[in-house]
């Protein structure tokens, strides 16, 4: 399969509809981002990461410009540009500074939250305990739960503040559907927004920080861009008071902040020195799904560097299978040797898992008969979720969903022929796809027999997922996981102050985001769509009240 993998995601990505453009993805390779080996210690030894040799401090004379503030956010994603706002609007003085020439979404279409005004109207109530249980069950118990409990507590306020200020800026919100799935569940709280003038212009990927620093400076706050933060400053008590940063001509430019530095610098995906230390699942993923090539570590490596801790690892990684087909929904799957290895009827995060450790390979085909639309909408009654179903508005029919699924392989089989076959026969089938004829018909015999007798003992996958295959034409799908985020990092308090090893905070400093850690670990939980840009919210509105000094703990 050498030919075909790792090619472009976005020729495979483009016929999703609002999935794949909802979550903003663009196919990236991976940067160097610097050789751990190369640092050197004070001793001139060889270190054994960047993040643990700290460099010399820019001396002052070497400071072109000072600029006094109260806040400075470094980051200008969802969670600093909502910071920068929340912080702006309730009085403080805050500059954000971001080392790109724009602000960068992470796939913002869509917001989770575990109640607002928006379900209500739709006349959804979830379970808080349950749905925090499910959490914390999939983050294997490692998460810290008071900050999980802070989320839930907060969620519903802060997406009403949300809300009200999109619906002003022209935006609708539309609740998307979950999954029925009784095993993965996914409750329906993803609040899509779209419309309005600062839509219009930067698309979903980036709506909502241009919207955030849109309301922020009318509040006062101050946007720098081409402004990268490049090492913190601290007094000698080790709290910290602003950080240095460097401009386009390369002038060191000092940001003092009397009340607190705040790190939204996004995660690691781009950084194959963490990667390798913290997530290394996400070198067997087929490509990484991203698009902002600069989440390398920049926030992480500061933060050690002022004597900061990182949360346990592995880190957990946010992975979705949409990087070549978009589609395969709970059909059989087979790796390249044309086996099958998994129970299919799965979430993204499983699916890619499956593929990557027990299918052995970087992707695997799905494989369905000329009555998958069928089977399909048969399906949706038991489960579904992202991507097996679609992103459609709460209380429309399954058949849309169908639909729309219908088009994406159609087009995929006439426009991207690397990620979708079709066949009239499974020998063909198997040509196409570079598998064992042989293989791939013994494979589904077997399969057909299973679903015949309606129990799966080979996988135990539920029964009403059972769907045999066996009229023509057949059309397999490539599965390909892409990491989307690893969604682990600093080690922070219940109100986002950076902690030491020892869980003593550092004065002054503050993460949120994704380069924060400790509200997930093992895995990232879907059962609530959308929580990462739900969490982004939630730390950057409170953390903004907080250094404004108006917060109430709820």
């Amino acid at each position: 399969m050498t030919a075909i993998s790792r090619r472009n995601l976005l020729k495979g990505a483009a016929f999703s509809a609002a999935g794949v453009a909802a979550l903003g993805m663009a196919g990236c390779a991976p940067q160097d981002s610097g050789a751990a080996d190369a640092a050197l210690s004070e001793t001139g030894e060889a270190a054994k990461h960047t993040w643990e040799v700290k460099p010399e401090p820019i001396a002052t004379d070497q400071i072109s410009q000072t600029v006094d503030t109260e806040v400075l956010v470094i980051g200008g994603g969802y969670s600093g540009a909502c910071c920068a706002l929340s912080a702006a609007e309730n009085g403080a003085k805050v500059v954000l500074v971001e080392k790109d020439a724009v602000l960068n979404g992470h796939g913002v279409g869509g917001t989770g939250a575990i109640a607002s005004r928006a379900l209500d109207d739709l006349g959804l109530k979830f379970d808080k305990s349950l749905e925090m249980e499910r959490w914390v069950s999939t983050c294997g118990n490692r998460c810290r739960e008071s900050l999980v409990a802070k989320w839930f507590r907060e969620s519903e306020r802060c997406m009403n503040w949300f809300l009200d200020m999109a619906e002003a800026n022209g935006a609708k919100c539309m609740v998307t559907v979950g999954s029925n799935s009784t095993v993965h569940p996914e409750i329906a709280c993803y609040h899509f927004m779209s419309g309005g003038p600062i839509f219009e212009e930067h698309t979903m990927a980036d709506f909502v920080e241009y919207m955030f620093e849109a309301e922020a400076l009318k509040a006062g706050a101050e946007f720098v861009y081409e402004m990268p933060a490049v090492q913190l400053v601290q007094d000698e008590s080790g709290r910290v008071t602003g950080a240095i940063c460097q401009n386009k001509a390369g002038e060191y430019v000092q940001y003092n902040a009397s009340k607190g530095v705040v790190l939204a610098t996004g995660d690691i995906s781009y950084n194959d020195e963490y990667i390798n230390e913290f997530a290394p699942v996400a070198n067997r993923v087929f490509t990484r799904l991203c698009s902002d090539q600069g989440n390398v570590g920049d926030g992480h490596n500061m933060a050690a560097w002022a004597g900061g801790a990182f949360q346990e690892g592995p880190w957990p990684t946010m992975m979705h299978p949409q990087a070549a087909a978009t589609f395969h929904g709970p059909f059989l799957f087979v790796n390249p040797d044309g086996k099958r290895f998994m129970n299919e009827a799965t979430w993204v995060q499983g699916k890619c898992l499956g593929v990557m450790y027990n299918g052995g390979a970087d992707h695997a085909w799905s494989i369905f008969d000329a009555n998958w639309q069928t089977d399909l909408l048969g399906s949706l009654e038991h489960g579904g979720g992202m991507f097996w179903d679609t992103f459609r508005p709460y209380g429309s029919d399954y058949q849309a969903a169908v639909d729309g699924h219908a088009d994406t392989v159609e087009n995929g089989i006439a426009e991207v022929p690397d990620y979708y076959k079709r066949a009239d026969t499974l020998e063909e089938l198997a040509e196409m796809i570079e598998v064992d004829p042989a293989e791939l018909k013994a494979t589904v015999e077997r399969y057909n027999a299973l679903c015949k007798a309606g129990e799966d003992t080979d996988f135990y996958k539920e029964k009403h997922f059972l769907f045999p295959i066996e009229e023509g034409p057949f059309t397999a799908c490539m599965v390909a996981p892409g990491l989307l985020s690893v969604v682990g990092g600093i080690h922070i308090s219940d109100n986002f102050e950076v902690l030491t090893a020892e869980d003593e905070p550092i004065p002054g400093l503050y993460a949120i985001g994704n380069c924060a850690g400790d509200i997930y670990a093992v895995d990232y939980p879907i059962n609530i769509q959308g929580n990462s840009h739900g969490r982004c919210l939630v730390e950057g509105k409170c953390l903004g009240e907080q250094l404004a000094g108006v917060y109430q703990e709820i």
